[in-house]
């Protein structure tokens, strides 16, 4: 089944069709708990839970940057489709998003610009505490990642050390789906752009 027929299928289970991107994101965590139930079922095909992954978290986008700061974001063009699939405008540089699914594997973990003047954003409907190991998310401040997103059930089922690492900026690096909104808008300036010291 196509990407957009699956989640326009979640969407409607919930109630949410037709509604703005911060209403449907404001229910990412039943979103994705839908989403599970369905690929538990019927195991999802990885490039359209790819697709899905990416709609999602362009609604986030959406509702982000329809703050009071505003902000922009653009999709990443196909021939830097290998460091993340969106960036954000920011002051100095931008912020780039690296969307994936339910596993984050190496493909995470290669993303970004690997630099901390560019940061990374994970976002992802991981489903594996284990990929989230002390020595991993250790890596993933090495290559520069400010955050990286996951569901709820997946913060929660990680171990301490792993949840209260902190990344560059003295705030956590393993973070919920739903803080994605607050935690963008919080770091958009009143120039519209994003301060990735801020995240």
């Amino acid at each position: 089944m196509a990407a957009a027929a699956l989640l326009n299928g979640a969407l409607a289970a919930l109630h949410l069709e037709n509604q703005a991107a911060a209403a449907i994101y404001g229910q990412i965590d039943a979103i994705v708990a839908h989403l599970q139930q369905v690929n538990a079922q019927q195991r999802i095909d990885v490039v359209v839970t790819g697709n899905i992954s990416e709609r999602l978290c362009r609604y986030g986008l959406e509702a982000a940057t329809a703050g009071p700061n505003g902000g922009t974001f653009e999709r990443m063009p196909r021939y830097w489709k290998w460091v993340g699939d969106f960036y954000l405008l920011g002051d100095p540089f931008n912020l780039i998003v690296s969307v994936k699914s339910f596993k984050a594997k190496e493909r995470l973990l290669a993303s970004g610009s690997g630099n901390l003047l560019s940061p990374t954003v994970g976002w992802g409907l991981f489903d594996q505490p284990d990929e989230f190991s002390y020595d991993r998310v250790l890596s993933y401040a090495y290559r520069g990642f400010t955050a990286i997103y996951a569901p709820a059930a997946l913060i929660q089922a990680l171990p301490a050390n792993v949840a209260g690492f902190t990344n560059i900026n003295g705030h956590a690096l393993m973070r919920d789906l739903a803080n994605f909104v607050p935690d963008v808008q919080h770091s958009m300036g009143a120039n519209h752009r994003v301060n990735p010291r801020l995240l």
